[in-house]
């Protein structure tokens, strides 16, 4: 295949390029190319399939690396196939799943499973993320990690098998493992809270005057989110100095959505200190980017979600971070819920909404393109060794979403690929919309009929 005049994301510009593809794979690029290597490029297509770009901005496939696909006993929410197309039309070619399932994913026989059921049913490539097994059996968590999955996902708020994430010593277990496998924790940053009490605060601020969106901040604040992640590296540094750990045997963290101001600061200062940011890294969703707890929401739960929206100068301070290269990675948090889910009152509807088809649309209206190919592709292919992905460079996967310009017009979430038809971005304007996409060369936008995405398997080190 060829996709001739292309501006393509190659080595950090925007490149007038021809790009052969053969067998999947980039075969070859040629910027600015004379009329001659373009015709010596389509006499070795086998294939003959020659696609004129017309000047359309060409990117590495997007990677999301924070996602719930829901399926199993969610399918009413979601499902392997729904959601991975609605992501294939969002230019996204790879996402990383959550665990928190029904069954939770936190056994070996349970993540087979999961993966069986996506086999054959995903139009795009899809790494699974594990629960911990009880009592951090690493007996059991070694078999999960023979079956591939990318790492482990912490919930201190609500353990999906039990464990007390707020005893150093399970978190010293986790990061130990971590450290002899080179596997990655992502954790949820939070601290579990009584459930009776943050009900009777909830209404108490809604009594005096706070909407539900402030409300929900007030009552699940982001001293919590940092709390949460002081413990946690706190637990890190000891570990290491007692042990005596080597850069190369660090313990590999992430942490998930972050949301507040000081959340940011202290990351970066442990990054820095650390001197490996290969070994604890955090993303930032689009959503704690272009939203606050201020929105203005016809229906509020719609924008309910954990981490709660936060106040307009966390919101700023994160989007100036982002446009200033200080921000890495972002993850949608993807988590479809049922219209009738969300259309409870406000403390009984669940948390999250959809994200993976406003997430391109939205964020490249608001950051350069440079920019946000390095947090959608580049650094979370570096970051979790995501091989032969997350550039166009040639001898890489031709996982290639080519972006058209065109007149600003609204995004309707009842247009949406997801079964979760509901946004706290819908009615919003853009002028992205994707053209084309390819995973390995082959084009999954426009049929999506014959499945072809695949499940990343990742090999443990011990």
């Amino acid at each position: 295949m060829i996709l001739d005049n292309l501006r393509a994301y190659i080595d950090g510009k925007i490149r007038n390029a021809t790009i052969f593809i053969q067998e999947g794979v980039i075969k070859e690029i040629k910027t600015n190319p004379l009329r001659t290597e373009v015709d010596s490029m389509v006499n070795m297509d086998k294939e003959k399939n020659y696609i004129d770009c017309q000047g359309r901005i060409g990117i590495p496939g997007i990677i999301d690396i924070h996602s719930h696909l829901r399926d199993m006993e969610q399918s009413e929410k979601e499902t392997f196939q729904s959601a991975t197309e609605a992501a294939a039309f969002s230019g996204i070619t790879t996402v990383f799943n959550m665990p928190n399932t029904i069954p939770p994913a936190t056994t070996a026989n349970q993540v087979k499973k999961w993966m069986e059921k996506a086999k054959d049913k995903i139009h795009i490539d899809v790494g699974f993320i594990a629960g911990v097994p009880k009592e951090i059996n690493e007996e059991e968590m070694e078999k999960i990690l023979r079956l591939g999955v990318i790492g482990f996902k912490v919930y201190p708020h609500d353990s999906l098998s039990g464990i007390d994430w707020m005893d150093p010593l399970s978190i010293k277990k986790i990061l130990c493992f971590s450290s002899r496998y080179q596997v990655p924790i992502f954790f949820h940053p939070d601290i579990p809270l009584n459930k009776i009490i943050t009900q009777e605060k909830f209404n108490q601020y809604l009594s005096g005057g706070k909407t539900p969106l402030i409300a929900h901040d007030m009552v699940h604040k982001k001293e919590n989110e940092v709390k949460f992640i002081e413990f946690v590296l706190e637990n890190y540094y000891k570990i290491v100095s007692q042990l005596e750990i080597n850069q190369n045997n660090l313990p590999i963290v992430h942490f998930c959505h972050v949301s507040t101001r000081s959340s940011f600061k202290l990351l970066k200062e442990s990054i820095s200190k650390l001197g490996n940011k290969q070994k604890i890294s955090f993303e930032i969703t689009p959503h704690h980017l272009l939203l606050s707890r201020e929105q203005q929401l016809n229906i509020p739960t719609y924008g309910k979600v954990m981490p709660p929206l936060r106040a307009c100068e966390d919101q700023e301070f994160l989007l100036n971070k982002l446009n200033s290269g200080e921000i890495e990675l972002i993850g949608t948090d993807h988590a479809p819920h049922t219209i009738f889910e969300k259309s409870k009152s406000f403390l009984d509807a669940p948390s999250g909404f959809p994200g993976f088809e406003t997430y391109p649309f939205l964020l490249l209206e608001s950051v350069p393109i440079e920019m946000f190919v390095k947090i959608s592709s580049e650094n979370p292919a570096k970051t979790f060794g995501l091989k032969h992905k997350g550039f166009i460079k040639k001898g890489f996967n031709a996982d290639i979403t080519i972006l058209e310009m065109v007149s600003r017009y609204t995004i309707d979430a009842k247009n949406f690929k997801s079964l979760a038809k509901f946004s706290p971005f819908d009615g919003w304007e853009t002028s992205i919309k994707i053209w084309k996409v390819f995973l390995r060369g082959k084009e999954i936008k426009q049929d999506v009929s014959n499945f072809k995405g695949q499940i990343l398997f990742q090999t443990i080190t011990h």
